[in-house]
């Protein structure tokens, strides 16, 4: 088991690992999976395109396409077999009908999945509130017989089962009232008041995201009482009007919101407790906060990094330094910048002061587009600066479009003496051994044109996605 996969019962064995180690690793990893849930559903949802498209192809090739209008106005197309082919329609038939319901249910089980991974994140995180502050576990009401306590050798194993036992009632809960429940544990702990749900714009979305997934895995989409009660107690914005035995979908622009949603509610609830339970770990915690913004403006995701920094600016308020508050601060306009919004760029720069560090001088002059300038002190910090170094440049978003210019290339090779580069290493592949049989050849050729289609018809999608994000 690597570390990454690691139970906080296990890191907390590991001398080495800190306790705000326990809320960083349980966080990262739920961003990593479901990031990477995020980015295939696209190309899974490209690829039953692409062979849909290709199964009409072939059934136009035997049968008579036309056009028409149905009662309601609703246009579509009629495809009449020729009877000398009438052998080839009906596998056909079912392979069209096929990708149409895996279009309809992948976009679900997405759904599904993403949730699943952050019921297993909810878990990880109440195990690691105990692990940082055990007397939350005693504000627990369950009660454990005589006969049970002579299974257990030792205390730490009965404590372990306590909280197994624990975490298992919580997690049965809806979504929305296991958050209520670990507001009152450590309420009850800490004798003051303490809510995770107040003043977060985000929650009636996440309750209606829980409230969907129940619908997929419950009734199979099709809206029951209680989403609609809740609906209407929650005012849920959804794609159209609701009412009871309708039926509801996942298109991917709500796959897209729904991932957003639970990356959003997943950073503030882990920041939040880490803060609180942890409050002279605060620089750990700071720069993770500030390296979950950089990691969503690599990934292109300026809106949620937008999100996150606000949390960072407006909600945390504290930090451990000026300079990590200047880097959040930097990171925002970076991502104003980049989708397009050149004026709330320049008014989070005008509401800071940048005198101090060459830095952020650097960062103002590059956001500014004053490259003259930022040519100047680039030579000026050199090639020994313990922030802005090779790595920087070849990594920070902020120098995204300056490292495209002359002016950058030209300066990076003076002050390194050697010229700008970007590069990715992979191991070389083994030659695979072809084939003898001739028929096997030729049917893997022919996969091998499809599968180059739909991977260049994904780049491209990828390519046209990111146009419209920077546009």
């Amino acid at each position: 088991m690597t570390e990454e996969t690691k139970s906080p019962k296990e890191i907390e064995e590991v001398e080495e690992v800190t306790l705000s180690n326990l809320f960083e690793i349980n966080l990262d990893r739920f961003l990593d999976e479901i990031t990477a849930l995020n980015d295939t559903l696209p190309m899974q949802l490209m690829i039953l395109d692409f062979k849909h498209d290709k199964f009409l192809k072939d059934l136009e090739k035997f049968s008579t396409k036309t056009e028409e209008v149905d009662e309601d106005g609703k246009e579509f197309f009629r495809y009449k077999v020729r009877p000398e082919a009438s052998g080839k329609f009906p596998l056909l038939h079912k392979q069209i009908n096929r990708t149409e319901i895996a279009k309809k249910i992948i976009p679900r089980n997405f759904i599904v999945s993403i949730i699943s991974q952050f019921d297993a994140y909810i878990g990880e995180l109440i195990r690691v509130l105990y692990v940082v502050n055990p007397n939350i576990i005693k504000s627990s009401d369950k009660q454990i017989n005589a006969d049970e306590l002579f299974n257990f050798e030792t205390i730490d194993e009965l404590k372990e089962h306590i909280i197994d036992k624990e975490v298992d009632t919580i997690l049965r809960e809806e979504h929305l009232e296991q958050l209520k429940m670990l507001e009152k544990r450590i309420t009850s702990v800490t004798g003051k008041d303490f809510t995770l749900t107040a003043n977060l714009p985000i929650l009636g979305d996440f309750v209606e995201l829980t409230q969907r997934r129940n619908l997929f895995v419950h009734t199979n989409g099709t809206i029951s009482r209680q989403y609609v009660e809740t609906s209407k107690k929650w005012k849920f914005k959804v794609e159209k009007e609701i009412k009871v035995n309708d039926e509801l979908d996942a298109p991917i622009e709500y796959c897209n919101k729904a991932f957003e949603i639970l990356f959003e509610m997943s950073v503030k609830l882990t920041h939040v407790l880490w803060r609180k339970f942890l409050p002279t770990d605060r620089l750990e915690s700071d720069e993770h906060l500030n390296m979950v913004i950089f990691e969503l403006l690599n990934d292109n995701n300026y809106n949620l990094a937008i999100t996150i920094a606000n949390f960072s600016t407006d909600v945390i308020k504290k930090f451990s330094s000026e300079q990590l508050r200047k880097f959040v601060v930097i990171n925002k306009a970076i991502a104003y910048k980049f989708l397009g919004k050149q004026k709330e760029c320049d008014n989070v720069i005008k509401n800071e002061d940048w005198t101090i560090g060459n830095e952020f001088k650097l960062a103002k002059l590059v956001l500014e587009d004053n490259f003259d300038e930022a040519r100047k002190l680039m030579l000026k910090i050199g090639d020994s600066d313990d922030l802005i170094d090779k790595k920087a440049y070849k990594n920070w978003p902020l120098f995204t479009e300056f490292r495209k210019n002359k002016i950058f290339q030209d300066t990076y090779l003076e002050i390194f003496q050697e010229e700008f580069t970007l590069e990715e290493i992979q191991d070389k592949k083994k030659e695979i051994k072809k084939d003898s049989k001739k028929s096997q050849t030729a049917e893997l050729e022919t996969e091998d044109v499809e599968i180059e289609d739909v991977e260049t018809e994904c780049i491209e999608a990828e390519e046209v996605k990111t146009e419209n994000i920077n546009s």
